[in-house]
């Protein structure tokens, strides 16, 4: 079923849809969706922000730990000859397949959005619309098959309103968010050390099995940031959704222009100097840090010296 789905998609291919699905499908992306849930962090809620922010980092550590557990390769590498995915589409689909991780960002992000209390019905509606049309993007381009993308939903439906729950209980008991910083830990351990110590299947590439492996190590930092900026956030700050249309402009824009240009404009020295596997822990940690922790602190301060 899986090839013939790929099969279909690829028969009713054109120019003009390559480019749609291949804007479509960056809307899934890590960039779009941190940026997303940034916007709604700093600006829209806090406790919003908080729950998408949960759910992504849920849904991060499972989908990189049931990638190194099942190690499914890409469509086009098990179905060799049957069918070609789009060409540009393989930049951004390095590593296993299953299950999509371009999926699991988009419900994570606009699902999450969709999910909040005064999100009207029309967007819940665009939202969930939209997280359809970045799964079928992934198919189209040849990137991912229907399982990678259907269990990826399920699994990150199921984590929204798991961490709905979770994010409710936090707030009727704040000291207890210490006992997720370890749960979160011992997971995240558990993938890096199943993926240092795994025996990968004969016949990958090195360079899959490397991309994996980079992508865990990413993993361990932009979680650790996210975890460390989550728990002083809640310990030192605690901000207030702005009170002025200005304010939350330049919360969004500085905040974005800031880890933006942490992300990018520390890999290559941070590479230089630690490697690349420990430059993309720190590159990480450093971002996801400074957007759930610094940044909130300085936006704060400059709010209160405006007064």
């Amino acid at each position: 079923m899986d090839l013939a789905v790929l099969q279909w998609f690829e028969g009713i291919r054109t120019p003009f849809l390559d480019r749609l699905m291949s804007i479509i499908t960056f809307a899934g992306s890590e960039v779009a969706a941190v940026g997303l849930i940034c916007a709604a962090y700093w600006c829209l809620s806090r406790r919003l922000g908080n729950r998408m922010l949960l759910t992504m980092l849920s849904g991060l550590l499972i989908n990189q730990l049931l990638k190194i557990i099942f190690v499914v390769r890409r469509p086009w590498v098990r179905y060799e000859g049957e069918f070609e995915p789009v060409e540009g589409s393989l930049e951004d689909a390095a590593g296993y397949s299953f299950p999509s991780g371009h999926t699991a960002n988009a419900a994570a992000a606009y699902g999450g959005l969709a999910h909040g209390k005064s999100t009207k019905w029309y967007l819940k509606l665009l939202a969930w619309v939209l997280v359809a049309l970045i799964g079928i993007s992934r198919m189209y381009l040849g990137v991912h098959t229907p399982q990678d993308v259907l269990v990826s939903l399920v699994i990150t439906v199921v984590l929204i309103f798991a961490m709905d729950r979770l994010a409710a209980w936090l707030e009727e008991n704040p000291g207890r968010d210490v006992w997720v910083i370890l749960c979160v830990a011992v997971i995240g351990l558990a993938t890096l050390l199943t993926a240092l110590l795994r025996k990968f299947p004969e016949g990958d590439t090195q360079e899959t099995i490397d991309a994996n492996t980079m992508d865990i190590f990413k993993m361990v930092g932009a979680i650790g940031g996210l975890a460390a900026g989550w728990l002083m956030e809640r310990r030192l700050v605690r901000f207030d959704k702005p009170k002025k249309l200005l304010h939350g402009i330049v919360r969004l824009v500085c905040g974005l222009v800031i880890v933006l240009a942490l992300l990018k404009l520390t890999k290559s020295p941070l590479n230089s100097l630690l490697g690349e596997k420990a430059g993309g822990v720190v590159r990480y940690f450093i971002t996801c840090f400074a957007a759930l922790f610094a940044w909130p602190w300085c936006f704060v301060k400059l709010e209160e010296k405006v007064k």
